[in-house]
């Protein structure tokens, strides 16, 4: 009886862990979504050193949430929440690309897109 209640309340302990796992990842996804609107927001100001420094926030707040893994063969439509990740950091690094070579305007539009495989990926299942 009371080995049954030991792992009854050590899976307990560890579904509570899983969830706040998952809802510290969503707030992180969220900081980094307002930073790209921000970035977007700098670029259209024409500040493309102020969208970079919003990209590199959002970056940050992407890696501390936690990542989908990658399978090392991959079938589309298999795992869309790491795809749009994926997609995300790809139009980050694009943005920021743009916004070091002062390009404001190609900066913001990389970083919207960044935003809605951002948004896309919270989505998906």
């Amino acid at each position: 009886m009371k080995t049954s209640f030991a792992y009854g309340l050590l899976i307990g302990l560890f579904a509570i862990a899983g969830n706040s796992t998952l809802v510290y990842a969503e707030q992180h996804d969220q900081e980094a979504g307002q930073h790209l609107e921000k970035a977007q927001e700098s670029s259209k100001k024409g500040d493309a050193q102020g969208a970079a420094g919003h990209l590199d926030e959002a970056k940050q707040h992407l890696n501390q949430s936690k990542p989908f893994p990658q399978s090392p063969k991959q079938i589309t439509g298999e795992n869309p929440k790491a795809e749009h990740e994926k997609a995300t950091y790809d139009e980050i690094g694009k943005a920021k690309g743009h916004a070091k070579k002062g390009e404001a305007t190609e900066a913001g539009e990389h970083a919207k897109n960044a935003e809605t495989h951002l948004r896309k990926k919270g989505q998906s299942k």
